[in-house]
């Protein structure tokens, strides 16, 4: 298994109800803002607490992790901070 490289989400949306809802297990959500994902080959893997939940989070605690395949992500947003000058193409 590889390491997973997790940045969190502004907004992950799915093509269908499938990852319950930190707060309240029985309730299926397709739209999840500020979770941590991490993509590895054609799969997403979603922690689906926001993140501050996440890093919070005490070491050694169990949470629960879910993968997707990418066909079942309609939309996944993050912002990217650049760091440094612009990349300038000739």
């Amino acid at each position: 298994m590889n390491t997973l490289n997790w940045r969190t989400a502004a907004a992950v949306e799915l093509n269908d109800k499938l990852i319950p809802d930190p707060n309240a297990q029985h309730n299926l959500l397709d739209r999840l803002y500020g979770a941590r994902v991490a993509v590895d080959g054609a799969f997403l893997h979603i922690d689906p607490r926001p993140a501050p939940d996440a890093e919070r989070h005490t070491p050694g605690t169990p949470y629960d992790v879910y993968v997707v395949p990418a066909s079942a992500v309609r939309v996944l947003r993050y912002q990217q901070r650049q760091d440094g000058p612009p990349n300038v193409y000739v």
